[in-house]
């Protein structure tokens, strides 16, 4: 499977040799959670948030009705933000190294 940045791609499987079937589809990418999903797969039961404007898996299609869209970059930037904020408490209250300061001779 290969993903491109925007979140689309082409899913290819060739299973033949095991006594499989070769399958082949284009893929979109979940705009909440980053899932692949096949495009005909979406088209039959997908869903589409209409805050972001974008494609959405089923399982996000059931969270979005709950908690409200929250996209996955969103996700990332909080989750960084938090962990800023976290290593600057520390530094302050003198619980974190600074790798600028020099250590405490006791």
């Amino acid at each position: 499977m290969r993903s491109i940045y925007n979140g689309q791609g082409y899913y290819f499987n060739d299973d033949r040799c095991s006594g499989g079937k070769l399958e082949e589809a284009d893929l979109l990418g979940c705009s909440h959670c980053h899932k692949p999903v096949k495009k005909a797969d979406w088209r039959e039961r997908g869903g589409f948030c209409m805050c972001c404007d974008k494609p959405i898996c089923d399982a996000c299609l059931k969270m979005v009705a709950q908690t409200g869209c929250v996209p996955f970059v969103a996700k990332l930037e909080r989750a960084a933000n938090g962990f800023y904020i976290r290593q600057q408490n520390s530094r302050i209250m003198g619980l974190g190294d600074d790798p600028g300061r020099k250590p405490k001779e006791t």
